[in-house]
């Protein structure tokens, strides 16, 4: 039985105005066989703790990482080929301000994400689908109204008859989501700085060029 496991993330802010990000990056990084690759960052991170540069280290962060760190964990992901990555890349200043509220934003833009990978890059044996999210940057009544809207997606555009859970890990509990925080903070990396180094090393694992939804709207720009 083939199962599929498909990890969320995001890079930039929730301020939409010029104060904030200009880019909002949503990206999933997919494999059918997770163990090996996350059993070699374990390992990379215990080499860290012992060599005395693992101090406060409970996971991978690209953000927070120093270059020689983030150099070797870059290094362990291309040495696995099976797996891959997609974004989507949203210009903030371009959002109605209709969907600007999490509840709304992260549904609209994160399941596009997901139905690329649902609707072409399935093995066609696929026989379950597990979506990982990190814990949500909000609580309440937004949080539930995500959850539901992946879960709508996933019923949606998924092959009929294909079961799902869709889960929310804390990023130092699973380390595919620090797999999909690397990919994500380089391709955040190069929209919004133009800083490409980490992004042209790991592109070799990208499932096609980043999808930017808000180059096909209407072309108002908000703020």
């Amino acid at each position: 039985m083939l199962t599929v496991h498909i990890h969320v993330d995001e890079s930039g802010d929730l301020n939409f105005s010029p104060a904030g990000s200009r880019y909002y990056i949503f990206t999933a990084a997919w494999t059918y066989d997770p163990a090996p690759l996350a059993n070699d960052l374990n390992c990379l991170r215990f080499k860290f703790i012992k060599d005395g540069h693992g101090e406060g280290l409970s996971s991978f962060h690209a953000r927070q990482d120093a270059e020689p760190k983030r150099n070797e964990v870059i290094k362990v992901l291309l040495e696995h080929s099976s797996w891959q990555f997609a974004s989507i890349v949203v210009e903030k200043r371009c959002v109605n301000l209709s969907i600007r509220e999490p509840d709304k934003f992260y549904p609209k833009f994160l399941t596009m994400v997901l139905r690329f990978i649902f609707r072409g890059r399935l093995i066609r044996r696929t026989a379950k689908v597990l979506v990982y999210t990190d814990t949500l940057p909000f609580t309440g009544k937004q949080a539930r109204a995500v959850g539901s809207t992946i879960k709508a997606a996933c019923r949606s555009d998924l092959p009929s008859g294909i079961p799902f859970h869709v889960l929310h890990h804390r990023r130092e509990t699973n380390a595919w989501l620090q797999v999909a925080d690397y990919c994500s903070w380089s391709v955040f990396r190069k929209w919004e700085h133009g800083i490409v180094g980490e992004y042209d090393r790991i592109k070799a694992r990208i499932a096609a060029r980043e999808i930017a939804p808000m180059s096909h709207g209407d072309g108002r720009i908000y703020y």
